[in-house]
């Protein structure tokens, strides 16, 4: 069966189920670094928000084997489990007054985003693109974006120099700053996934239950080993788009507080790894252990670069090694 046969097939067997409440679509979307993904658009009646479902995956699961009939049971169960409970008013959109206290910033790969980038106001960063965004937030909705286009500009009567001044003013009180080290993230990510499955204490032993989840956690992720320089991992609160971190003022106060520069490793659009210098650095060993990466762990759509960047504490500036 062809993606568009797929396509078709389930498409129609999730609208029969709904009925008439959901006006269900299907939209190619691009996505970041030219990545296309077809979406199964869910829109509520009167609501200004959607829900996206992307198939691709599914797709793969179908070509492995997994019966269509059980593709479509889990495409409806995962959007009833994700269904937004609010209904999201978006009327302030169209005042630019309104949307400029929501307004940030995300980092792109500036090659792989030669197409988007035709359509949205920007600057040129290193090797980067820095792209404006209108964040928004809410219990149920989590953290979500609209990236801002130049149509939006227009109805707005904004320059591209203002507009992507007031997101590099705004974005850093909305999405503040965390620099954690490396050890202290994995630590609290292997501490959640051990405590899900241990069984629950027994009455009186939630003291001793949660000292074994530390003593494992820690274990797991390397507290307390000696040797080794300490890896700080940097993004926003949110985790959404975090590497833009790096464009804050205050987060570059913070590393000229060093006595040495910094080597930067691009993890992800969401974050970024901070590699103290010592001097005895390999710089084709940073870039081959950074491409390693990319290649084996990183969403093509979430890939920000293949570069190493050097934060100069002298000079307070960041460029490529």
């Amino acid at each position: 069966m062809t993606m568009e046969q797929f396509i078709n097939k389930v498409s129609n067997a999730v609208r029969a189920y709904f009925g008439g409440g959901l006006d269900i679509t299907v939209q190619k979307v691009m996505k970041n670094n030219g990545v296309e993904m077809t979406g199964l658009i869910f829109m509520e009646k009167g609501s200004d928000i959607a829900a996206t479902i992307y198939l691709d995956s599914y797709y793969e699961a179908y070509g492995e084997g997994t019966p269509l009939g059980e593709i479509v049971r889990k495409l409806i169960r995962t959007y009833e489990e994700h269904r937004p409970a609010e209904k999201l008013n978006l009327d302030f959109f169209r005042d630019y007054g309104k949307v400029r206290t929501r307004l940030a910033c995300r980092l792109l790969n500036l090659e792989k985003n030669r197409e988007l980038l035709s359509q949205v106001p920007h600057q040129i960063w290193l090797d980067l693109a820095v792209v404006p965004c209108c964040v928004l937030m809410g219990d149920e909705l989590g953290c979500a974006c609209i990236l801002i286009r130049y149509g939006h500009m227009r109805d707005w009567k904004i320059d591209e120099e203002a507009l992507l001044a007031d997101a590099r003013a705004n974005m850093q009180k909305i999405l503040r700053p965390e620099c954690v080290p490396m050890s202290d993230f994995l630590y609290d990510m292997m501490r959640q996934t051990v405590e899900e499955q241990l069984p629950e204490a027994e009455p009186g032993e939630e003291e001793n239950r949660g000292l074994v989840l530390d003593q494992i956690a820690g274990l797991l992720a390397g507290r307390g080993r000696p040797g080794g320089r300490q890896l700080l991992i940097l993004s926003n609160i949110q985790h959404f788009y975090g590497a833009s971190a790096l464009l804050y003022p205050d987060v570059q106060k913070l590393l000229t507080r060093g006595e040495k520069g910094y080597f930067i490793l691009p993890s992800s659009v969401h974050e970024v790894l901070l590699l103290e210098e010592t001097g005895n650095e390999d710089r084709c060993g940073l870039y081959r252990m950074v491409r390693e990466v990319n290649e084996k762990n990183v969403p093509r759509e979430e890939f920000l670069s293949d570069s190493v960047y050097y934060f100069d504490r002298k000079t307070g500036r960041i460029r490529i090694l």
